[in-house]
C-alpha cells in the first residue's frame, strides 16, 4: 500500500483531472496526499508595494499556499473526508528540479501531474513538465490528461519491449494498484516486418512467471502496419484504465513508440492516464 502520493500543480485547468485521480487514489490506498506548487522567482512586477527580495519570496510562498488550499477545495469537495492533506511550495526557476528536489525529501510512492488534452502525440501527453519529470522523477509518475475523467482501475495495458527492468516495474505497478486488483494485459507492439523473435517472447514470459506468479497478468502481441496503428486500434477496441510503461535509460520506449517526422503527425486520442517507471528509479540510481 503507498503511504504517501505527491500531486504537483501549476494550477491550471488541465490539472483538475489529475487532482481528483490523486485524492481517490490517496482515499484508497489511505495514504496522505502532498500538495506541492513550484513558483518561479518572484519580481516587482508580481509585487510592486516592494522591492525587498525577501519580502517578495515571502508573499510569494504566502500567495502559493493559499492558492493550493483554495485549489484542493474547489475539486475535492466531499472527497476529501478522512484525507490526510498537505500543502507545500518551492521557488524553483525549473518546473522539473523543483518537483525532483521536493520528492527526494518526501519520498512519495506516487507523483501525480497533469497534462494538456487527450491527444497522445509525444509532444502533448508527455509535453512540458511532465515530459521532462518522467526520466527524472524519483517516482512512479502519473500524467494525467484534463479530460480524464476517473473510474476504478480494472484494466491495465502496459506497454512492453521485452526488457529486464519491465518485471520490477510490473511488480511495483502491482503495488501501486493493489486495492483495484486489475488485469494487467502486457503487450508487445511492432510491425510485421520487424516482428521481435519467439525464444525472446517466451524467455520475457517465463521471467514474469517465475517472478511474479499468481497475478492477474495476461500476454498479447500486436502486429500492424506500423506500431502507431497497433497501439490505437488497440485502445479502440479494448476498455481500458490505465496506460503503463517504461522509461528506459539509454533508448527510451516512448521514444521508440512516438517516434515521428516533424511533418506526419500522428494523435493517439484518448482519455487514459499514463503512469510512467524509469530505469534510474527500479534500479535505485541517483
Amino acid at each position: 500500500m503507498m503511504k504517501k502520493i505527491l500531486f504537483a500543480t501549476d494550477f491550471s485547468e488541465n490539472a483538475a483531472a489529475a487532482l481528483v485521480f490523486a485524492i481517490k487514489m490517496a482515499q484508497k490506498h489511505h495514504a496522505s496526499l502532498v500538495m506541492l506548487h513550484i513558483f518561479d522567482v518572484p519580481t516587482s512586477w508580481n509585487y510592486p508595494y516592494t522591492d525587498d527580495p525577501i519580502e517578495m519570496e515571502r508573499e510569494a510562498l504566502k500567495d502559493s499556499l493559499s492558492k493550493l488550499k483554495a485549489y484542493f477545495q474547489e475539486y475535492a469537495k466531499d472527497d476529501s473526508v478522512g484525507l490526510e492533506v498537505s500543502y507545500h511550495a518551492r521557488e524553483n526557476l525549473s518546473q522539473v528540479k523543483g518537483i525532483v528536489s521536493f520528492a527526494l525529501e518526501q519520498e512519495p510512492q506516487l507523483i501525480v501531474i497533469g497534462t494538456r488534452g487527450g491527444s497522445m502525440a509525444k509532444e502533448i501527453i508527455v509535453g512540458g513538465t511532465a515530459k521532462s519529470l518522467i526520466p527524472r522523477s524519483p517516482a512512479p509518475v502519473l500524467a494525467v490528461p484534463e479530460v480524464a475523467i476517473f473510474r476504478e482501475v480494472k484494466n491495465v495495458l502496459y506497454l512492453t519491449d521485452f526488457h529486464e527492468m519491465d518485471v520490477e516495474a510490473i511488480r511495483k505497478l502491482i503495488e501501486i494498484l493493489a486495492p483495484y486488483d486489475p488485469e494487467i494485459s502486457i503487450t508487445h507492439v511492432n510491425t510485421y516486418l520487424i516482428d521481435s523473435g519467439h525464444e525472446k517472447k517466451e524467455w520475457f514470459k517465463n521471467l514474469v512467471k517465475e517472478n511474479l506468479p499468481a497475478k492477474k497478468i495476461h500476454f498479447h502481441q500486436i502486429l500492424a502496419d506500423n506500431i502507431y496503428d497497433g497501439i490505437n486500434s488497440y485502445l479502440n477496441d479494448n476498455r481500458l484504465d490505465m496506460l503503463v510503461m517504461l522509461e528506459k535509460r539509454r533508448e527510451s520506449f516512448l521514444d521508440k513508440i512516438f517516434h515521428q517526422d516533424l511533418v506526419k503527425r500522428m494523435d493517439f486520442h484518448t482519455t487514459m492516464p499514463l503512469l510512467s517507471f524509469n530505469e534510474h528509479y527500479l534500479r535505485g540510481l541517483p
